[in-house]
């Protein structure tokens, strides 16, 4: 339970860096085609990521961010421990 608790709530992550390491990392991103408002980010690799709209000062979910770092490192674009320095870099 306390794994799962951890995952619950915000992060120090603010949209506007996670955005932007995204956009490094060379994913694009696109509306949705169910949802205009979600933001879908694709890579070439294949990684594909559904957003929320966020506001670009908006700090990120912790399960959001999870997410994020799973998909990097399973397509092998970023381990996590790049991931996390590049996120702390860009705020």
């Amino acid at each position: 339970m306390k794994t799962l608790k951890r995952t619950y709530g915000r992060s120090n992550v603010k949209f506007a860096q996670l955005d932007k390491v995204l956009r490094a990392f060379g994913f694009s991103w696109r509306p949705s085609e169910r949802n205009p408002r979600t933001r879908i980010y694709e890579h070439e690799a294949g990684a594909r990521i559904g957003l929320k709209p966020y506001r670009a000062n908006e700090r990120v979910y912790k399960h959001h961010m999870w997410s994020v770092r799973t998909e990097l490192d399973n397509f092998g674009i970023a381990d996590p421990t790049t991931f996390d320095a590049k996120i702390q870099k860009a705020g």
